[in-house]
């Protein structure tokens, strides 16, 4: 027994020092770009071609849904480069050739661009001004063979274009109403194609045909072809060769033969030919609801023979068969060349005919893919029934959905490879012989539209054990509630004292997010058997939970990107656009219900579907999980009510209708109860639209008893205006923003240098609009939404917002930032505007009850109804470079500093300090008061300081959206962006002041306490020795 000396003491004060050693992962300068985490993507491909660039090995180049050109590594599917278009300059065409990659972009103004293969760097460009006469969905190019000139429509002509020339070798008007989508180079002509324009005349859709000398720009001829068709539609094929021609061959509806016109050949204008002959089992019926396909082929392979597919159901059997067209003694002919079930399961596509990377020989062959029982199987057919490859792995549908595109390639040594895409976002590289995939890329998150963060529960330790132990609701006898308290003490100090003091294993609660050992299949890979469920101590490890625009919801580890799982969304067998995610229901300590996700999204017909998830797993929590409505919503919020029977938070959905009726979800009578119990006091409005000229104000009204009582998911309540504000005339709506995330604040007033309070106008239902105005300028509104009242307002004249220059604001707090291009700088100390000057202006509008310090609102409650007025102090800077997404970060109890953070247009996520943006910073040397305060003088420009770079070197390109969320330490916020890329970091405005740095010795900590320690239990004899001896002295 140790005399003087309690062993509770020292084994409590031993536990505590052993507390110290669950490392504090905050960003310390050592550990840039080793706790954050980065994702490039490129987005789902719309257009995928192989080619073999210099010889080298075949890479797959792709433009995407998200305005992406790029290149894949087709061995690896590592990005080799990639270039992000603007959105408002859409790729609208790809050819390959001559290893350059031709582009054709651009709404109204047309951009044609030719790329380096190998590299991506753009080797030459020409640019055509809008032009009035451009038809919407207009826009082709292509190369001219033998050389590496261009030739493209652009607004309403066609030029050919030299990369040694900034102008047009010639320009000749196309003079049609025809929207044109192809260009067929063909000998020393071009055939430009496009949809014909409809009238009351001729309302049936019908291709125009021009065609062009290339030597001159003279028009050969031009002429309507292929009545009943259009380009695109599945009754319609555009098939090439540089050795038969250029043919149109469609089939009209209600009609069973197939029309054949030779491009440039009006007389005879089309041949006519029956299926028939290649596929003898048809009957009359089965043509009727035929479709034909194009079958995409090498650039370098169309003076071969051309094919394309024909599909047809017969006695409930869906079957396609390839067909190929071929010459016999200048007569034009068809023929089978290989035929397919493709109705078990679904078919996705069938593609491509390769040519070999030492261009000694030609592989021709055609590839289709299902799925089947949870399998996806694919076949490579050449000329014969039989599969020359096949194979197959597990898939589930349930994490990416059905497949929507399937294509071939071959490698530089001539080995097949399946390039399969899904509708969710999947890409997948398959190679005979092998069950598992070559590669994937999961681009799925490419189109992210919201993300929430989940907090997970901290790994159940021995000491949570012991807390479970102590709990009456667990064990009632205090003695064995004792007992076991020691227990899990003592085994906690052991495995403490095995792990070598905590100094050489992981932090209590940490986790390396691997998803364990290796695993088989795609869906182990994509969405581990064993999803993230447990956090750590200090909230760094959440879920980022993501919607996306292709009905994918997914989790992600905060801690290293890695997936928790996947789930695809659908509604009668296709993808839930989702534009809402919110969490509903967060895991409570010894509860067993489990956490929810609710997605709000709407199907193909515009109609809202909702989804509740279990945010651990992303399986359905019932059968009930995912619910259709009749109409879609105009608006979609989270309300302060949950169900009183499971705990789940509701979810209002308002219609689009006329007259606007509200919904809720859960749709059940316990969570009406609890929501009319209270919806006297839930405001919400409308109008905030892009292009809306008026802001309408509503409140809920209260159903019957009964009818709450009865309440179901086809239930509604009705709404009632309050208030509408009507713009200027002419004015009309940019933008709407309001507070997003939970909001906190630690003091309710600034103090002054002076000691005195400026308090600060707190309004949760503040509003604000940003509006375009006729006679040029933006206006900007703060509204309060309950009253509809006009709290401030202003306008900056010399503003201009437009696709390339968007407005962006966020609110927090008593603070508004807003950030637009401004043709004129305003001065800040006149307010005139330098005509001369041009650039971004960033704006900070902060809100306080009264312009004199120590003065608020004598009212215990805020409340919309009371007339008070904000005052608003304001201040503009000039912004470095334009910016994509504004955030700021989020702590718990948010006494650390807000930092401001900007995604910048240049692929760089940038965190700025809250002192640069107090619009109180004077514009003359600070006095005492305001230097105590901390109040810096006065500067227009926004530094760029390459440090505060949270990124560091990642390049992360089409940032759109900024979120944070704030983790158990108050110095640290955790900080995510996405768009096209995905970022995730952690920052500490105020720096690390409650996390011990990385160089702190803890072994000399514990040596120093240990000898402390031992020193007492060695000295405290001696000491009661000599007291002893001097009281018997």
């Amino acid at each position: 027994m140790l005399s003087g000396i309690s062993l509770n003491v020292v084994l409590r004060t031993t536990l505590a020092l052993s507390s110290m050693f669950s490392v504090a992962y905050g960003l310390f300068p050592d550990e840039a770009g080793r706790i954050d985490w980065y994702r490039s993507q490129i987005g789902v491909p719309k257009k995928t071609v192989p080619y073999t660039s210099n010889g080298a090995a075949t890479n797959i180049y792709t433009i995407t849904h998200r305005n992406v050109l790029a290149s894949l590594n087709s061995n690896s599917g590592e990005i080799v480069w990639r270039q992000a278009f603007a959105d408002n300059d859409p790729i609208n065409a790809l050819q390959l050739r001559d290893n350059q990659a031709l582009t054709l972009s651009g709404n109204n103004a047309s951009y044609v661009r030719v790329w380096d293969t190998a590299t991506g760097s753009l080797k030459w460009e020409f640019a055509h001004l809008a032009s009035p006469k451009h038809i919407p969905g207009s826009g082709a190019a292509a190369f001219i063979g033998g050389n590496k000139d261009v030739v493209a429509v652009v607004g309403d002509s066609l030029v050919r274009l030299a990369a040694a020339n900034t102008d047009p070798l010639w320009e000749v008007a196309l003079n049609s109403t025809a929207a044109y989508k192809r260009i067929v180079v063909q000998g020393d002509v071009a055939f430009v194609i496009g949809d014909a324009a409809r009238s009351r005349k001729n309302p049936n859709p019908r291709i125009h045909v021009i065609e062009v000398s290339l030597e001159t720009g003279t028009v050969v001829k031009q002429y309507d072809v292929a009545d009943g068709a259009a380009l695109g539609s599945n009754n319609l094929v555009v098939i090439e060769s540089k050795e038969y021609g250029v043919y149109v061959v469609w089939r009209e509806e209600k009609n069973i033969i197939w029309y054949i016109h030779r491009l440039g050949m009006t007389k005879p204008m089309w041949d006519i030919f029956h299926a028939k002959t290649v596929q003898i089992e048809l009957m009359p019926e089965d043509m009727l609801t035929s479709t034909l396909a194009e079958i995409d082929l090498d650039p370098e392979l169309n003076d071969d023979t051309p094919r394309f597919a024909l599909t047809y159901t017969k006695e409930g059997k869906t079957k396609t068969v390839v067909v190929e067209m071929f010459n016999t003694d200048g007569k034009l002919d068809m023929r089978k060349v290989v035929g397919f079930r493709s109705d078990e399961g679904v078919v996705a596509s069938f593609g491509a005919a390769n040519k070999s990377a030492s261009g000694s020989e030609s592989l021709r062959s055609t590839v289709s893919a299902r799925i089947v029982d949870n399998s996806l199987s694919w076949r490579i057919y050449k000329d014969s029934k039989t599969p020359e490859h096949s194979g197959e792995f597990a898939y589930d549908t349930a994490l990416y959905g059905p497949l929507s595109k399937t294509s071939l390639f071959y490698t530089s040594a001539n080995q097949p490879r399946v390039l399969v895409q899904t509708v969710g976002g999947l890409l997948v590289a398959l190679a005979p012989g092998s069950s598992e995939p070559v590669w994937f890329r999961d681009e799925s998150l490419a189109h992210a539209t919201d993300m929430v963060f989940m907090d997970l529960p901290p790994l159940v330790s021995s000491a949570e054990h012991a807390a479970k132990a102590t709990d009456p609701s667990v064990v009632s006898s205090p003695v064995a509630r004792y007992i076991l308290r020691w227990v899990e003490t003592t085994r906690s100090l052991t495995e403490w004292t095995l792990s070598g003091f905590g100094l050489f294993g992981p932090a209590s609660g940490s986790s390396s997010g691997k998803s364990g050992p290796a695993t088989h299949s795609i869906a182990e890979q994509l969405a581990p058997k064993s999803p993230l469920t447990s956090g750590d101590h200090f909230g760094f490890r959440k879920l980022s939970i993501f919607g996306t625009s292709s009905g994918v919801v997914a989790a992600l580890s905060t801690q290293d990107g890695t997936r928790s799982w996947t789930r695809w969304l659908a509604a009668n067998g296709t993808a839930i656009r989702v534009e809402d995610v919110f969490v509903t229901r967060r895991i409570q300590p010894l509860s067993s219900a489990v956490a929810l996700v609710t997605a709000v999204g709407r199907d193909a017909r515009g109609r809202t579907v909702v989804a509740d998830l279990d945010a651990l797993t992303g399986l359905p929590v019932n059968e009930d999980s995912v619910q259709g409505f009749v109409r879609g919503h105009a608006k979609v919020f989270e309300l302060p009510v949950s169900d009183p029977t499971t705990g789940q938070k509701l979810v209002g959905i308002v219609t689009s209708d006329a007259e606007p009726q509200f919904r809720i979800w859960p749709s059940t009578p316990t969570a009406a109860k609890a929501l009319f119990a209270v919806s006297d006091s839930i405001f919400f409005d409308l109008g905030g639209k892009k292009g809306s000229k008026q802001l309408k104000g509503f409140s809920i009204k209260r159903p019957s008893d009964s009818d709450i009582s009865s309440w179901s998911k086809h239930s509604s309540a009705a709404t009632k205006r309050q208030w509408a504000f009507d713009f200027s005339e002419g004015e009309s709506v940019i933008k709407q923003t309001d507070y997003s995330g939970a909001q906190s604040t630690a003091l309710l007033g600034r103090v002054l240098g002076d000691r005195s309070v400026l308090y600060k106008y707190i309004n949760p239902h503040l509003i604000t609009v940003a509006t375009q105005r006729s006679e040029g300028g933006i206006g900007i509104y703060f509204i309060d939404r309950v009253s509809g009242r006009l709290l401030y307002s202003t306008v900056h004249t010399g503003a201009r917002v437009t696709a390339a220059q968007p407005f962006l604001a966020i609110q927090t707090e008593n603070r508004v930032i807003y950030q637009f291009w401004q043709d004129g700088i305003a001065n800040a100390i006149n307010n005139q505007v330098d005509n001369a000057a041009r650039g971004y202006i960033t704006v900070v509008a902060e809100l306080f009850e009264s312009d004199k310090p120590d003065t608020r609102e004598d009212s215990k409650t805020f409340s919309s109804l009371d007339m008070l007025l904000p005052n608003v102090v304001t201040a503009a800077f000039t912004a470095p470079e334009p910016a994509s997404a504004l955030g700021v970060t989020r702590t718990s109890s948010h006494i650390t500093t807000r930092d401001v953070l900007f995604g910048l247009a240049s692929s760089k996520l940038l965190s700025l300090p809250d002192q640069l943006f107090d619009p109180r910073r004077p514009i003359h040397p600070p006095t005492k008061d305001e230097q105590a305060e901390g109040l810096i003088p006065y500067a227009a420009p926004l530094a760029l300081d390459p440090k505060r770079v949270l990124s560091h070197y990642n390049p992360v390109a089409g940032i759109k959206r900024i979120s944070s969320a704030p983790t158990h330490l108050e110095s640290t916020s955790l900080v995510a962006s996405f768009g096209l890329d995905l970022f995730f970091t952690r920052t500490s405005p105020s720096g690390t002041f409650d996390q011990l740095s990385p160089s702190f010795s803890k072994i000399n900590l514990v040596g120093t306490t240990l000898a402390l320690v031992v020193g007492c239990l060695l000295g405290g004899p001696m000491v009661r020795r000599k007291m002893t001896n001097q009281a018997w002295a």
